[in-house]
């Protein structure tokens, strides 16, 4: 009795130094859970107002196109120009690189992945690489790390810098895998004119010469963008989460979850911790490993013939896993990489 009473008080004693070090030893995790939490909660008011009917589909396309062509290019304008994290045109060409290349070989391993997971072209590969392959690099992204790193807006200027290196490798190669066509002129939206006007602005100098009142009306506007992405990727969600969302959900959600949010993740932080780049750029990096599937591609699986139920498995999956294990890779990505 007494071997068997200490053999139960090992695990429980493990268990407790696990709980601590995870809570009060890994860098900043009370921090990171503090940043996180809250955007999830504004998802989960996002899916709770589609859920009782108060936001209809014409409304959250409007709120949508309220974002993109107006309050994301006013927050775009007020962070850039003058960003600390922007000093270097390198800096530029490193997160818009590094946001085209990492996306592209997660698309390579979402396709084996899938291809181990026995799905098949006609079948769900296509939407299934598509969804696996790239992260919510902006609209989950953004929010973690203004609230991650409140002193220094570094990582969330680059948020949308990176993102042009996003965009390109959705809109040709993400598009290739779904259609065979590339759409590059779908690149050319709100966010990524305002990044070149704001680059340019940025690097000339010219962003000192902008009245103080235009500059006070655009923070304004800007500091809407946020919250409002955040609780319409929660109603997007809402609006697909029916019944039959359920079949063949645990292959798919298995699938998903390692492509995205294991080897993907490992994908990122390597990058972060061997290549030559800013601080802010490698804060960026460990925020972006720990993100779930995007959201658009569901958009995208439906204009060009792929399966929207598995493009919905994923991005639901991946997101209800991320809620417990984005503050866990973040916090386990700031210690191994130390930007």
């Amino acid at each position: 009795m007494q071997s068997l009473s200490s053999g139960c008080r090992v695990p429980s004693l493990l268990s407790f130094q696990i709980l601590v070090f995870l809570f009060f030893e890994m860098p900043s995790f009370a921090t990171i859970l503090a940043a996180t939490l809250p955007v999830f909660l504004i998802m989960g008011a996002g899916f709770l107002f589609h859920r009782r009917g108060w936001l209809d589909e014409e409304l959250e396309v409007g709120m949508i196109k309220l974002g993109l062509n107006l309050l994301f290019p006013c927050y775009i304008l007020s962070l850039l120009p003058g960003n600390q994290a922007l000093e270097k045109v390198s800096t530029a060409a490193w997160a818009i690189g590094i946001g085209f290349i990492l996306v592209t070989a997660g698309f390579g391993v979402s396709s084996v992945i899938g291809l181990v997971a026995r799905f098949k072209r006609g079948g769900g590969l296509r939407t299934f690489v598509l969804c696996s392959g790239i992260q919510n690099y902006g609209f989950l992204a953004l929010p973690i790390a203004i609230s991650l790193f409140p002193g220094n807006t570094g990582p969330a200027g680059l948020v949308f810098v990176h993102g042009v290196g996003v965009e390109i490798a959705l809109w040709t190669v993400g598009l290739w895998i779904m259609s065979g066509n590339s759409g590059f002129r779908s690149i050319i939206n709100g966010p990524f004119v305002a990044v070149v006007v704001a680059l340019i602005l940025n690097y000339t100098g010219l962003y000192h010469w902008i009245p103080e009142i235009l500059v006070v009306t655009m923070e304004m506007l800007g500091r809407c963008a946020v919250p409002m992405a955040v609780l319409m990727i929660g109603s997007t969600i809402g609006r697909f989460a029916t019944r039959g969302i359920l079949h063949d959900t645990l292959r798919v959600g298995a699938s998903s979850v390692l492509a995205r949010l294991v080897l993907g993740a490992m994908i990122i932080l390597c990058a972060a911790k061997f290549l030559p780049i800013s601080a802010d750029l490698k804060r960026l990096l460990i925020i972006q490993a720990a993100m779930p599937a995007a959201i658009f591609p569901i958009a995208l699986a439906r204009l060009y013939g792929g399966q929207p139920q598995i493009a919905i498995q994923v991005v639901i999956v991946t997101s209800l896993v991320g809620i417990v294990s984005i503050p866990f890779v973040i916090a386990w990505g700031l210690g191994w990489v130390n930007p």
